[in-house]
């Protein structure tokens, strides 16, 4: 048998070699880290019918579906379901929409996600005030959904600038507690809600908190532990309320969740002036206690110097925790923690100053924003401000309260 010399042996070698790369670089397509690459302003196209668009702007106050072809860095995925979404953000002019992959086609996804939300950031006159608070509950351990910023077309016409933000839903859920199998609700505003026991009915809290899992179970199922922890909540403050409400509810979580929101003096929060708003609750499969999740960060930044209380004996749950001194030792340090990440290097100007200059020149050509570029320049201004002063202001609180202990 003929043997073939070394030369051609490596030669053979490097071909293979070669040749398998080739494969994989022809087949490895883009992953989800490259969807939520913050460093860049992505394009979204989508193809709906023009008589579908039209009522879809007709109907934007519904949540009617129409379908329609989704397409990102040349991946397209045919027949999704497309609707208009938000509250006080809706708008016919700047559509916010929700895209379900799966609305039509069983299954179907988009790079391992069942749906994506398109924030059209019309309540935003800087367009990064949801971008930036995001940042800061990720930085401080706290689950928040990942956000980048795109250019989104449809049928070829730009509509602006918009936010790509990740759903939380199960998928969610499996990323940043590893399983998806827990009780998932949303805060559904329909009317102001601080805290209160809304009576023995589980099915009153329902006007509360929607079920975005598990939705077709039994509202005893669903809201049982949601009617205990208001139950208990509004219970006198001795010493049992706390091992009582701690069954129901992670009091620490909770704590450093309103504290970041403090110090972002965020204004449609858990202490927000309407009371409870923008927040999932969310419980695992095996017990009873909740947890929160950030959502809908667009009114943060609101002033410089919101006092670090400022509406904290409105909710119920929030004012008799901090009768709790540890508890309230917590609440002090996150505030700290917050002023410190914040002003360490300029950090949150930092990310301020980069994010403004990211989306610039998109936010310049979005005709269909509802501020202009002034006041998009002079909101960013104030939000440099914000970042300069506001960590001062919190530790200067922080000190006057801890000083009358």
């Amino acid at each position: 048998m003929r043997t073939l010399a070394p030369r051609c042996v490596m030669r053979l070698a490097l071909l293979a070699i070669a040749w398998i790369s080739a494969i994989g670089v022809a087949t490895a397509g883009p992953t989800l880290d490259d969807l939520f690459a913050d460093s860049v302003v992505h394009d979204v196209r989508l193809s709906i019918n023009e008589r579908d668009l039209r009522e879809l702007r007709d109907r934007y106050r519904e949540n009617v579906y129409f379908p329609a072809d989704f397409e990102w860095r040349g991946e397209r995925v045919r027949n999704v379901g497309v609707r208009s979404r938000g509250l006080a953000s809706r708008s016919a002019t700047k559509l916010g929409l929700r895209i379900d992959f799966n609305r039509y086609s069983t299954g179907q996804r988009f790079l391992g996600l069942a749906s994506l939300v398109l924030d059209n950031l019309v309540t935003d006159p800087a367009l990064v005030r949801e971008r930036v608070s995001m940042r800061l509950f990720a930085r401080l351990g706290q689950p928040a959904p990942r956000e980048v910023f795109a250019r989104v077309f449809i049928n070829d016409v730009y509509e602006g600038i918009y936010a790509i933000v990740e759903p939380v839903d199960g998928d969610f859920l499996a990323r940043v507690v590893g399983q998806k199998s827990g009780y998932l609700f949303e805060r559904h505003f329909l009317q102001p809600y601080y805290g209160e026991d809304l009576g023995e009915d589980p099915a009153a809290y329902r006007t509360v908190f929607e079920p975005r899992t598990h939705e077709l179970d039994a509202d005893s199922v669903l809201y049982a532990p949601i009617r205990e922890l208001f139950y208990e909540v509004n219970q006198s403050v001795d010493t049992v309320w706390r091992e009582r409400v701690s069954r129901y509810v992670d009091l620490q979580q909770f704590v450093t969740h309103v504290a970041i929101e403090t110090f972002l003096s965020e204004a449609d929060g858990i202490l927000g002036f309407a009371g409870m708003a923008n927040f999932y609750l969310y419980r695992g499969p095996v017990h009873d206690q909740h947890r929160l999740i950030v959502w809908d960060k667009d009114r943060t930044f609101a002033a410089i110097d919101s006092s670090i209380l400022q509406r904290a004996d409105e909710n119920r749950l929030f004012s008799r925790a901090l009768a709790f001194s540890d508890l309230r030792s917590l609440y002090l340090d996150v505030l700290e923690r917050c002023a410190h990440l914040a002003a360490a290097d300029g950090w949150l100007e930092g990310e301020i100053v980069r994010l403004a200059a990211l989306i610039d020149g998109a936010a310049r050509e979005d005709r269909r924003k509802p501020y202009d570029d002034e006041a998009r320049v002079r909101d960013v201004e104030f939000l440099r401000q914000f970042a300069r002063q506001r960590p001062a202001f919190v530790l200067h609180g922080v000190a006057q309260e801890r000083g009358r202990r």
